[in-house]
């Protein structure tokens, strides 16, 4: 009788889902080696988390290794055991440097980082230039530094910076009012688009920019870096440097210095000079801090003061000037300008202050518990042209700030294998003084803020959903004038009995603000390398003393703008869809969104019964009238950006961003929305060759479209036609006396085309600079030079 047939094997099919964390923390632990049967397979991801595929049945011997830590091992019976958590213990006869408690947890928004190389690509460049190569990011600006970002068309008040953590406070309503940050600070710059009101604050209804210093030294050592950059147009350079340094005699001391200063002239378009365009600005700063067990301590003082001229085309006598000047296509007395240093009338000189305590505790039991202060002095001063004897500002404003928070991270509580809770909650006060002197422009105010938030976030093995909510009050005094006071009457923009007593002087308008923001988020990895990220969010906003009391022009736009007392806060209900693909040789994110802002506070033109636009009659001249009113608009577009490197010396990238905006109360287009646009490049990396490695050479163009969906009477002129924008760079590193120096020439515009951007408050009178030529050095010491 012959033996019945064998079974086949069964295939080999079988999954092991793992997630390796502390023993002690539950922290997961990335970047462990795992081990099968002996033979080294996998490591850990930056979440702690590793995956086995096509495994046979039976046990399988899974170990899991780390310099820092005790090796573990479990046996698993496959397929019937296919997921575990395993816990390392760390070594107790080391010290254990834990940079943070966890890796940084993904943002539920669509969120872009700058660091590395392509931070040092924006080296000499403002704060909104570095940031414009990011999808879904645009400038709103008026030149000589004058600039500011706009994420998926908000801007100013609506978008927050924060400096290591902490909100930057500054005189940022104005069109014209450029954060008064200086971007070398930065080792890392961070975009986050779409609201995020509940861990920063009520104003982040577009999104936040996060401006990271780079962390002190762990170890003994001195470490130094220098940055060089020449430009042609506008002609001039910059330097900074930046020195950290740890004493091997005191254990856990560190200590870091930094500085910069920039000088240009004025810039040029193809065809003529913007004249008193120049700018010339500087910073420095200091940071200490200690380290003790398990508590960690920071001092940090920074100052960054600005000159940035105002160009001449703005000087213009009347409206007459002005409606003649959109029909030119340069300036009357262009033959006149000139592209040197020298910086006239008018003018903004601008200086900022920050000072910041921190101490961070971790306690074993709860979390790491953090506290800081931060106190920002903020003085812009604006010169208008005047008549010779006059020597002070026309306008001059003083910006006092104290705030404190208390922020506690818990501990990540471990409900089972695979699924964890990891949150943290705080506190935020905040007090403001703000003093104004000069021509009627904006009042004296006074403000006392709270804040409290908690935001919890339960992670899975592919899946993570996050919800948070943050409660906000505001209480502000203004003192206004009682001349100012009754213009505002007068105007319609106020009624007489709207501030109690109207026959003071000044008269005292108070307000008090009570607003609330939550947020709910999905993270669904589809795939290893694909991953999902939805977010709903709602976020209200006060409105900012210039928007309620605003009552007067600057030197830098011609315009009559007038606040409106009575606004009450804004309030956005958005949702945003963003999928993200990372591979070895393609990354991907795209991103789609929409906000719907009730009572929108929007500024601009004021229109009488027969729709004609409002005009001023000044001393100074004869301005159009911009009022501020709530509307109801609704925001939505796309953005995204796909890097591919199908070989090592070949990258090709393209991004595209499109957003619309409407005033749904009466169906019109909202001003200063960013048109259409999709930027590519290509990169060629050569080998090395003459000791010059990591060559790179680099192609891009940008293609803007014309603006066709515009409101005729508040944009004054047509938008401007569409343009293509042709840059390169080439790069290259090489050693100099053993230290790194890299090299990089950049050229912008090369093919030197005239035009004008939609979002720039000189597209009424001039063009946009043309071809310009930068060269960068950098030089790093020390030992990870």
């Amino acid at each position: 009788m012959s033996p019945s047939p064998t079974s086949p094997p069964a295939p080999c099919t079988a999954r092991v889902d793992g997630h390796v964390v502390d023993a002690v923390t539950h922290e997961p632990i990335p970047g462990a080696t795992v081990f099968v049967d002996g033979a080294v397979v996998v490591d850990t991801d930056a979440a702690g988390r590793f995956v086995l595929t096509g495994r046979c049945p039976g046990p399988a011997l899974i170990e899991v290794e780390r310099a820092d830590y005790v090796r573990g091992s479990r046996t698993l019976t496959l397929p019937a055991q296919g997921s575990l958590e395993l816990e390392l213990t760390a070594f107790e006869s080391e010290v254990i440097v834990v940079e943070e408690r966890a890796p940084r947890a993904e943002d539920m928004r669509a969120t872009a980082v700058i660091e590395g190389a392509a931070l040092a690509r924006t080296r000499g460049a403002g704060l909104a230039g570095a940031l414009a190569e990011v999808p879904g990011v645009a400038q709103l600006g008026s030149g000589s530094g004058m600039a500011k970002p706009i994420i998926r068309g908000q801007y100013g008040r609506r978008l927050l910076m924060l400096v290591d953590g902490i909100r930057h406070r500054g005189q940022d309503w104005g069109l014209d009012h450029a954060p008064e940050i200086d971007p070398f600070i930065a080792d890392r710059l961070t975009v986050v688009r779409g609201a995020s009101g509940v861990r920063y604050g009520p104003d982040a209804i577009g999104g936040a920019v996060l401006i990271d210093p780079p962390p002190l030294l762990r170890e003994p050592g001195l470490v130094a870096e220098l940055h060089l950059i020449g430009s042609t147009n506008a002609r001039g350079g910059s330097t900074a440097a930046r020195v950290q340094g740890a004493p091997a005699s005191v254990r856990g001391l560190a200590w870091q210095l930094e500085g910069s200063v920039k000088r240009q002239g004025g810039a040029a378009t193809p065809t003529y000079a913007l004249d008193n365009t120049g700018l010339f600005d500087g910073s420095i700063g200091a940071t200490i801090g200690y380290r003790h067990d398990d508590a960690e301590y920071m001092l940090s003082y920074r100052r960054y003061q600005a000159k940035l001229g105002v160009c001449s085309c703005l000087r213009l006598e009347s409206i007459d000037d002005f409606n003649a000047q959109l029909e030119r296509d340069r300036p009357v007395d262009a033959d006149l300008y000139t592209t040197g240093f020298e910086i006239d009338r008018a003018y903004q000189a601008v200086a900022h202050d920050l000072a910041l305590a921190r101490a961070r505790w971790e306690l074993t039991h709860l979390g790491a518990l953090t506290a800081t202060y931060a106190l920002q002095y903020d003085h812009r001063r604006e010169y208008d042209v005047v008549r010779s004897a006059v020597t002070g500002p026309q306008f001059d404003f003083r910006l006092l700030t104290n705030e404190v928070e208390l922020r506690l991270e818990h501990n990540q509580v471990h409900l089972s294998d695979h699924l964890h809770l990891r949150g943290e909650v705080g506190v935020v006060g905040t007090s403001q003084i703000h003093h104004y002197a000069g021509l009627p422009l904006v009042p004296d105010h006074q403000a006392l803020g709270v804040g409290a938030y908690a935001i919890e976030r339960l992670i899975a093995h592919d899946v993570e959903v996050e919800a948070g909510v943050r409660y906000d009050g505001l209480a502000r005094t203004a003192s206004i004038e009682r001349q100012d006071f009754l213009r505002l009457v007068r105007s319609g923009q106020l009624t007489a009995d709207a501030c109690g007593a109207a026959d003071a002087d000044p008269v005292e308008c108070a307000a008090r603000y009570h607003t609330l923001s939550a947020s709910v988020g999905a993270l669904v990895r589809v795939t290893e390398p694909w991953a999902l990220k939805l977010d709903l969010s709602t976020a209200s906003r006060p409105p900012n003393p210039d928007e309620l009391y605003l009552n007067g022009t600057s030197p830098t736009f011609p315009v009559v703008g007038l606040g409106k007392p009575d606004l009450g806060p804004e309030t956005t209900y958005g949702g945003s869809l963003t999928s993200t693909i990372r591979t070895d040789h393609v990354t991907a994110e795209a991103s789609a969104y929409a906000n719907y802002i009730a009572d929108y506070i929007y500024f601009a033109p004021a229109i009488d019964a027969d729709g004609d636009p409002i005009y001023d009659v000044l001393i100074r001249g004869t301005f159009p009238r911009f009022t501020t009113r709530a509307v109801d608009a609704l925001f939505y577009g796309v953005d995204g950006g796909v890097a591919v490197t199908p070989a090592p010396w070949l990258e090709l990238g393209a991004q595209v961003s499109a957003v619309r905006a409407r005033n749904t109360r009466d169906d019109s287009y909202l001003v200063f929305v960013p048109p259409d646009r999709a930027r590519g490049h290509v990169t060629y990396r050569p080998p090395a060759f003459a000791g010059l490695t990591d060559l790179a050479l680099t192609v891009t163009g940008e293609v803007v479209r014309r603006q066709g969906r515009f409101d005729p009477q508040a944009d004054l002129a047509p938008p401007p036609p569409g343009f293509f924008l042709l840059g390169a760079e080439a790069s290259a590193r090489t050693r100099v006396s053993g230290h790194p120096l890299t090299i990089a020439l950049a050229g912008a515009n090369l093919l030197d085309a005239r035009y004008r951007e939609y979002t720039s408050l000189t597209r009424y009178f001039v063009d946009q600079p043309g071809w310009q030529l930068l060269l960068r050095l950098g030089v790093t010491f020390g030992k990870d030079s």
